[in-house]
């Protein structure tokens, strides 16, 4: 009777938590002072230094017990249920009171980061009414930066940015930005347990919050592993929208000592900028793509096959959907098209740069 007394207690306080969790996710100000600058900031703190203690991706290991355990459960449940219809009652409480439990770890320990105050806002950039002109000229500026920045490497320096070295390196593109809202310590960066399971679900990188680990899928192409593990880092001081995320690592990369991390943050931004050109001009979009240096293009062609490999039905029809459908329940209404939103971050940037 006790455990099914808790269990009542766990059901009951669903829609209560649902109700206050709500009620605070309306207002970004306490979000960002009493929560991201407040316990999301010293908890994660917490976490990084605990799990920086081995280089094991200890969130990953943790949901990949918990889903065999899962899985087990239902099965039983299911079984269970199969053969006595009595049973019903009894799985339903258990549902529930195991989600009441799930949905506030979640909401605590990352739900809210969603809805604290804007990125633009904080940095006083503005993103109202962008003309064509200027996702234009952004398009043209990328490609340029991105030729430059390429051609600025040689075999040896990209052979030498292994996974290990580049997330040593990571926090030092943080650490060049100078706001008072960025502030990257205890690193906690990790090679992704089961890449492989990841690049089934198209995932170059994963912010664990039950660990505070930036986990970066090992399958990725060298290049490209500075401008992930940044953006992972962003989501770990609570930057929870990935326009944001992918802002500020593009930042931390544009402003990092290393190149390979410079061309990094380019190579990530540069054919969102030429995709969103296509919506405007097509023809044009496709000048630009003409215009990327061959050594550009010949990564974008090893990126592509890597990614190629791994590409299924599930990914298309099941895991895509179904993430599309997470962001956009915490309030990212663009769902997984939240991620070229950046662009209109980086005209925001320049058109600040030129207002100096």
């Amino acid at each position: 009777m006790k455990l099914k007394g808790w269990r009542f207690w766990l059901v009951f306080s669903l829609p209560i938590q649902y109700f206050a969790f709500r009620v605070f996710a309306s207002n970004p100000i306490w979000v960002e002072q009493y929560y991201t600058a407040g316990f999301f900031k010293y908890f994660t703190l917490g976490l990084r230094k605990l799990t920086s203690l081995t280089s094991i991706s200890v969130g990953l290991v943790l949901v990949y017990v918990l889903s065999a355990l899962l899985i087990f459960w239902l099965g039983k449940n299911i079984y269970q249920l199969y053969m006595s219809k009595k049973y019903f009652k009894s799985f339903a409480f258990q549902l529930l009171g195991g989600l009441s439990v799930l949905y506030f770890i979640y909401m605590l320990t990352w739900g809210l980061a969603y809805h604290k105050v804007p990125l633009e806002e904080l940095m006083h950039l503005n993103k109202e009414n962008i003309t064509d002109q200027e996702l234009i000229q952004l398009c043209e500026d990328l490609v340029e930066e991105t030729n430059v920045s390429r051609r600025a490497l040689n075999a040896e320096m990209i052979k030498a940015a292994s996974l290990s070295s580049t997330f040593q390196k990571a926090p030092e593109g943080y650490q060049q930005l100078d706001y008072p809202f960025i502030n990257y310590t205890a690193p906690s960066i990790k090679k992704a347990v089961g890449s492989d399971l990841l690049s089934y679900m198209s995932t170059s990188g994963i912010y664990m919050f039950l660990s505070g680990e930036a986990n970066v899928n090992a399958n990725n192409l060298a290049i490209d592993v500075p401008y992930v593990a940044s953006h992972e880092m962003a989501h770990q001081m609570g930057f929870a929208s990935e326009d944001e995320a992918s802002f500020l690592g593009y930042l931390a990369c544009k402003n990092h000592p290393d190149p390979v991390f410079r061309y990094s943050g380019n190579y990530g931004v540069v054919y969102r900028a030429i995709h969103k050109v296509w919506e405007i001009d097509s023809t044009l979009s496709k000048s630009y793509y003409n215009k990327l240096d061959s050594l550009v293009k010949q990564d974008f062609a090893a990126e592509r096959a890597i990614w190629k490999r791994f590409k299924n039905p599930v990914q298309v029809y099941v895991v895509s959907p179904f993430y599309d459908l997470f962001l956009k329940s915490n309030g990212q209404e663009e769902g997984s098209r939240s991620y070229d939103l950046v662009i209109e971050l980086l005209v925001a940037e320049r058109r600040k740069n030129k207002a100096k």
